[in-house]
């Protein structure tokens, strides 16, 4: 896995991790029974969480440009979807989902537009999983 130029890596329970640009800030919530956090950059939001249940994908398939695909993830089947959300100030939402093991890892990253996206795919290219 190679990490983009200035980015850095995050660690989840030393099973997942993924690179997120300089600027993300996390803001350390208190998770109750998964990993999860918010993590916010210039013009972007990106959510995760690693636990035993992942989010039902399927429940956006009403969202404006709705698409799914399947997406390898370090060697592993996963999925992607995206769309417009109706809700500002997000622009664009793409969401990763694989199961690694008996966990689901989910990464949300809503965007104000197109443009600043353009990073995730190099953000979902950099998720590195092992098995816990």
């Amino acid at each position: 896995m190679a990490i983009p130029a200035g980015w850095r890596l995050l660690t989840l329970d030393n099973t997942v991790s993924f690179a997120v640009p300089a600027d993300a800030q996390s803001q350390n919530l208190k998770p109750i029974d998964s990993i999860f956090d918010i993590v916010r950059g210039q013009g972007f939001e990106l959510i995760y969480d690693y636990g035993r249940s992942g989010e039902d994908l399927d429940v956006f398939q009403d969202q404006p440009q709705y698409t799914k695909r399947s997406r390898k993830v370090d060697g592993r089947s996963g999925h992607e979807i995206s769309f417009r959300p109706l809700q500002k100030p997000w622009g664009v939402v793409r969401i990763l989902q694989v199961q690694n093991d008996a966990r689901t890892l989910t990464i949300r990253i809503s965007c104000i537009d197109e443009n600043i996206c353009r990073f995730v795919d190099e953000l979902f290219d950099s998720v590195a999983l092992a098995s816990g």
